[in-house]
């Protein structure tokens, strides 16, 4: 219990100082757009040298305006960088954006209605805030 406690403050802690050392430049932001892989995209548009058939598709975020959203790679955004079938899907994502890098840590994304977050799916886990799991171990 002291060292779940503990961890969470840590990560927490640590969480705080990166969002505040990275200022202005990183804050929770929604974007829609549309689900793709850039390769394919530059492939079809630019003639790129894209290789998804031997390498896997690295889905993004394609807004209307032609910009793209990156996906930080962690356990939060695997599903959307893989794609799961979903190329050229329209979506909304949520995460923390660094505007220089054009980069979303994704905390919940919506695909045809459905939302979904990462506490929602791993509640039980000491970062999501389980408050019922925190009662039950007092």
């Amino acid at each position: 219990m002291v060292r779940k406690t503990a961890l969470f403050l840590l990560l927490a802690f640590v969480s705080l100082g990166v969002t505040a050392s990275a200022g202005n430049n990183a804050k929770v932001k929604t974007f829609e757009g549309t689900l793709t892989c850039l390769a394919c995209d530059m492939k079809n548009l630019d003639g790129a040298n894209a290789q998804c058939e031997a390498f896997g598709h690295r889905h993004s975020l394609r807004l209307d305006n032609g910009n793209y959203i990156y996906f930080i790679e962690n356990d939060h955004s695997e599903a959307l960088i893989k794609g799961g079938g979903r190329h050229n899907t329209r979506a909304k994502v949520t995460g923390i954006y660094n505007k220089k890098a054009h980069a979303l840590d994704v905390q919940t994304y919506e695909i045809d209605g459905l939302t979904t977050a990462w506490c929602d799916v791993h509640g039980t886990m000491d970062m999501c805030g389980d408050k019922n799991a925190a009662k039950a171990e007092k």
